[in-house]
């Protein structure tokens, strides 16, 4: 069958299904023997170890109700100009050095020359 330009090779996109979330939702929304369901008992025993002191429990629920903290991410440059001051050619080609950069290391560390990722 030849591509047709301009209609996707997948028209229905990756499978939805996803049978580990499935299970995972009938067996929480099950009645615990106490009557509740059992996604409440699991979420008061998190909150439980929380208040125990327990810094994983304490972190997702930090995770779930707040959200994961954005990863920060430093990039220096030698030249001490405001970041306002350099133009779009001037950032494109500091970007593209760093790459180049990245990539002889990573030569040179074994890696095959895969660059890290530039994000």
């Amino acid at each position: 069958m030849a591509f047709t330009k301009g209609k996707s090779g997948n028209p229905g996109g990756r499978p939805k299904d996803k049978p580990w979330a499935d299970a995972l939702r009938l067996v929480v929304n099950r009645e615990a023997p106490d009557g509740r369901k059992r996604l409440l008992a699991i979420a008061e025993k998190c909150a439980d170890a929380a208040e125990a002191g327990d810094m994983q429990a304490m972190r997702e629920i930090g995770d779930r109700l707040d959200g994961k903290p954005a990863q920060e991410s430093t990039v220096t440059i030698d030249d001490k100009r405001d970041a306002t001051d350099w133009t779009r050619g001037e950032l494109v080609a500091f970007l593209r050095d760093q790459e180049a950069d990245s990539s002889r290391a990573a030569a040179k560390n074994g890696r095959g020359g895969k660059p890290d990722r530039v994000h």
